[in-house]
């Protein structure tokens, strides 16, 4: 049979078993900086939320209240994006979306005290 040979000799038929490279350098850089306005708008959401929570609790004589709901929706967003870009090979560009996610979230996190 076909199979036993193939299997005997070591080949395998085209495609399979084919490494998948990652990108260029410039192929990431572009995506990741393509990709920039959508990072900005959903950490500026989120920024927006803990600024707003914040004004409010300081002009009610409150404490002020971490918004939590609104922080796990822009960092599984924000990690969501790094994840289709391991999906597509653009590993640099994942790396450098992972640490934005977590720079936001640590900045936002912080600043309610």
């Amino acid at each position: 049979m076909d199979l036993d040979r193939d299997m005997d000799t070591g080949t395998r038929p085209a495609g399979f078993g084919r490494r998948r490279e990652p990108r260029t350098g410039t192929s990431n850089l572009l995506v990741f900086l393509g990709l920039l306005p959508l990072d900005i708008l959903v950490g500026g959401g989120a920024w927006l939320a803990v600024g707003m929570r914040g004004w409010a609790a300081a002009h009610n004589g409150e404490d002020a209240v971490l918004p939590m709901t609104e922080l796990l929706w822009s960092g599984g967003m924000l990690a969501a994006i790094g994840l289709a870009l391991c999906w597509g090979r653009f590993w640099a560009a994942a790396v450098a979306q992972f640490g934005l996610t977590v720079v936001v979230l640590a900045v936002l996190s912080s600043s309610s005290g």
